[in-house]
């Protein structure tokens, strides 16, 4: 179980401050603000867990899978979602353009 835990643990926090450092990258004070404070709280568990863990080399190398998979996670998300919402302000720009949106 631990094993499951510090991979999920990696994961989420490595995901985290993937998305985090593109939050501060695009100058979202607010959200990576927010996204800090989840950072902060993951991150305090997952070492608790790896920390009490027997064998190293094991947890490490969940640690390592779950890490490597949460940053791509992060690039994937983000890009996506970025993607989605630049189309979604385009089209609302455009409606008030041509006037077919009130202000």
């Amino acid at each position: 179980m631990e094993y499951i835990t510090v991979f999920f643990g990696s994961l989420l926090t490595v995901y985290m401050l993937g998305i985090n450092s593109q939050l501060v990258r695009d100058k979202n004070c607010v959200g990576a603000f927010a996204l800090a404070w989840f950072i902060s709280l993951s991150n305090m568990l997952y070492i608790k867990v790896f920390v009490m863990s027997d064998e190293f080399i094991l947890t490490y190398l969940c640690s390592a899978l779950g890490s490597g998979i949460g940053i791509v996670l992060s690039i994937i998300t983000y890009s996506r979602a970025h993607k989605l919402l630049t189309k979604k302000s385009l089209v609302k720009s455009q409606r008030l353009i041509e006037g077919t949106q009130d202000v």
